[in-house]
């Protein structure tokens, strides 16, 4: 079994185009199957990926209000107007800020710019700060990165004679402000704009670029950045400002950014989007997290040098700050954490007087990583106020958790999983009691891994530095075009070790065969030695770098996870034996000779044709004298299983292989609530738009397919001329009225059940049921 994940694949068989595609495009056959995966399925659109290109970036005119937007700040700059913009605190409102800044000095423009602080602030427009900029004379406002929850503050200025253009990429608000201009990239018209999951840095770069009447290539770096510290989806445009903005900066420093990868011992000329969102980006949200972002844009926009490096070296100095007292914190917390998991608590709330209000969200996701447990972390003032923030994995929604004790805050936002909430100290003790009473924290299981998708299944022979090359064609990676996960299980030998000779954080596998040897990292491996030392390792999963020593390049894998090999998952209990075989490719290296049983004939069929030296047979009542069995693929339901163990009265070896053919779709309740709405404010929507419409949604394409096909089951939609249509009236129908609908959470359950579950869980069901049939007496 793997020992961090449950992995899937999505490893797809080769179209008819397939090999059409890679010999024109000169790419390996697999990765033209990942791009297949992908969307990406005609030479053209293969081409248009491969080669992102600035006739690719989408016309500025096309976003809503942007016309309006235009006309509005070329009149202040005509006229002379004292003209401010109002960022963010994070890297993506400094980079915004700076973009716009930039474009309207070009432009002769008398612009001041201000971004709030996290602490005195807040996110977003501020009441106090917009009175203040009216009584200051200011005409005109332009936010970036922020804007569309400020409808009192927004109402404010215009009726004070200051006028108001919002540019955000944040969810719309039913209420919209009355600003002169809402510049957004999923505002609800006519048509979407084609990329609706531009950063706040790209929504500034297209109204720069609209002002300008130009692309303005030496603000495309600023645009790349802000898109990547975002986590915005690297497809389309997105995908052509981030590749054009790592060219930008290879090629043309910009002197504080310069000066920031310095600091921060980054070579300029081979950047990569992974030193921008692991190295520059958290380095910029430091400062917003313990000190002021204002500093970050006077980085980005000086000319002078000395001031540059003084800057860069002040945020360097904030970011090892906040790495160390992130680690502080955290071990202030997991204390806490501890005692009450040992108390049963499956929510944890954690609180300390002395905790930096910057780093609460960060410390809450280590320890859901550390505990798998929803968590929020509070800081408590001199106030009695608890000020907090909450982080959640796909098993659990926080937000509606959170909404279910609404009463005991006094601020309160955010999503299923990461929230913000303002609340009296004295009630922590009662909000913990009541979230862990809720249904589903009771049913939450803490134990179980997270999922993970790999894309490749590859050889230690293909892994040589000319395919590494090949694969950073598709770079950039990031949100949507991820850094495919590599599964490698064809290695003769591995050997452990540890990376260096002084320290034991980190782990070195060789991965050994008899024409090549494959090294891959384990980082924060190290307490893993043991283990894999002790068991057979099977396979491992990871992505492709590479290691310059001694000007020798050379491949190797970082690690994600690794699996042990099955035979080691076994249990006996009382008379029984148990042998856990799910995560076994291939049954037939095993020599396994023991009946082989199918719950579906079909599946029995197609085994057959492929082995003819196996005994299988249908689970029935005639396997009541079976002493050994192996259930070799999934049931319908879960009552079939039941059956089946009943009917295995006399097992006294049971092997589990589960094999499935076909995965269930996850789909949160909050999707479900998205889509909808979605389908209901977009009248006649083209079908060929729907994988545009999931991205926006954040969905899979896997996913928008279920909900059109239950949506139009319960008659919520319709599609008729490749047109989707909403119904006049939603008809006052429930999710589980669809069979579809039904279908899909049976199946969900057996996955949860028998496939993702741990070998302990399932065997405790397993006992349970014969307990039940009093298999063993």
């Amino acid at each position: 079994m793997s020992l961090q994940y449950q992995w899937q694949s999505t490893v797809t068989t080769p179209s008819d185009q397939t090999a059409q595609i890679a010999q024109q495009t000169g790419l390996p056959l697999v990765l033209v199957q990942l791009l297949e995966q992908r969307g990406l399925k005609t030479f053209n659109q293969v081409e248009d990926f491969l080669r992102p290109d600035v006739q690719q970036l989408c016309d500025p005119y096309l976003l809503h209000d942007m016309q309006l937007a235009v006309d509005r700040i070329t009149q202040a700059i005509v006229e002379g107007q004292k003209i401010l913009i109002y960022g963010d605190y994070d890297a993506d409102g400094i980079t915004s800020t700076t973009i716009l800044k930039e474009a309207i000095e070009n432009l002769g423009g008398q612009v001041e710019y201000f971004i709030p602080d996290r602490f005195d602030d807040g996110y977003g427009p501020n009441l106090t700060r917009y009175q203040d900029f009216v009584t200051q004379g200011f005409n005109l406002i332009v936010t970036v990165d922020n804007g569309v929850t400020g409808l009192e503050e927004v109402t404010y200025a215009q009726n004070h004679g200051v006028d108001v253009i919002i540019t955000d990429h944040h969810t719309l608000p039913a209420q919209l402000p009355p600003a002169v201009a809402i510049v957004h990239p999923a505002f609800v018209q006519d048509d979407l704009y084609p990329c609706p999951y531009l950063s706040g840095a790209g929504v500034a770069f297209k109204l720069a670029s609209a002002l300008l009447e130009e692309v303005p290539y030496d603000l495309i770096d600023l645009a790349a950045i802000g898109t990547i510290a975002d986590v915005m989806e690297l497809v389309g445009e997105n995908r052509v400002l981030v590749a054009l903005g790592l060219q930008q900066i290879r090629t043309q420093e910009r002197i504080g950014l310069a000066k920031l990868m310095k600091v921060a011992h980054l070579s300029v000329s081979d950047l990569t989007e992974e030193d921008i969102a692991f190295q520059l980006a958290p380095r910029l949200n430091a400062l917003g997290r313990l000190a002021n972002a204002n500093q970050g844009v006077k980085l980005l926009s000086t000319f002078d040098e000395e001031q540059a490096t003084s800057l860069a070296k002040e945020i360097d100095h904030l970011n090892q700050q906040r790495k160390q007292m992130s680690q502080e914190v955290f071990e202030e917390a997991w204390l806490q954490a501890q005692e009450q998991l040992a108390a049963g608590s499956r929510i944890l709330v954690l609180a300390g007087k002395t905790w930096h209000q910057g780093i609460l969200g960060i410390v809450a996701g280590k320890v859901l990583q550390q505990s798998g447990c929803p968590t929020l972390v509070f800081q408590v003032n001199e106030q009695k106020q608890a000020i907090g923030s909450g982080r959640s994995n796909a098993q659990f929604d926080l937000y509606q958790a959170l909404v279910s004790q609404k009463a005991l805050y006094q601020k309160f936002g955010g999503h299923a999983h990461a929230c913000g909430l303002t609340m009296q100290a004295a009630a922590l003790s009662k909000l913990q009691q009541q979230l862990n009473l809720l249904p589903a924290a009771k049913q939450l299981d803490i134990h179980q891994k997270p999922c993970r998708d790999y894309s490749l299944e590859l050889e230690v022979a293909d892994l040589s530095l000319d395919f590494y090359q090949q694969l950073r064609r598709l770079a950039p990676f990031g949100q949507g075009n991820p850094n495919p996960l590599i599964k490698i299980a064809d290695f003769d030998q591995a050997r452990i070790g540890f990376l260096g000779k002084k320290s034991q954080t980190h782990l070195k596998i060789w991965l050994n065969t008899p024409n090549q040897t494959l090294e891959c990292l384990g980082f924060n491996w190290g307490q893993q030695y043991e283990n894999l030392r002790q068991n057979h390792l099977k396979a491992v999963y990871g992505t492709l770098t590479t290691n310059n020593w001694h000007k020798q390049v050379t491949v190797q894998l970082t690690l994600e996870d690794v699996q042990l090999a099955a035979e080691l998952d076994h249990q006996n209990i009382g008379q029984s034996q148990f042998i856990d075989l799910r995560q076994e490719p291939y049954l037939g290296s095993r020599h396994v000779k023991y009946p082989l049983l199918f719950f579906d004939a079909r599946n029995q069929q197609r085994f057959i044709l492929e082995h003819d030296d196996y005994q299988t047979c249908l689970i029935s009542a005639d396997c009541a004298s079976f002493q050994t069995a192996v259930l070799m693929d999934c049931p319908s339901a879960l009552a079939d299983f039941e059956q089946a163990i009943r009917f295995l009265s006399s097992v006294k070896q049971l092997f589990f292989v589960f094999h499935h053919t076909q995965q269930p779709v996850t789909i949160a309740s909050e999707n479900w609530h998205a889509a909808l709405k979605y389908f209901f404010t977009h009248q006649q929507l083209p079908v060929q738009d729907l994988p545009l419409v999931a991205r926006y949604l954040r969905i899979s394409n896997l996913q928008i397919k279920l909900i059109i096909r239950v949506f139009s089951e319960l008659k919520f939609v319709t599609i008729k001329s490749g047109l989707l249509y909403h119904a006049k009236m939603l008809p006052k129908r429930q999710l589980s009225e669809s069979t579809l609908y039904c279908q899909n959470q049976a199946q969900l359950k057996i996955k949860q059940t028998l496939i993702d579950s741990e070998f302990s869980q399932l065997i405790g069901y397993v006992q349970k049921l014969q307990n039940r049939y009093n298999v063993r007496g």
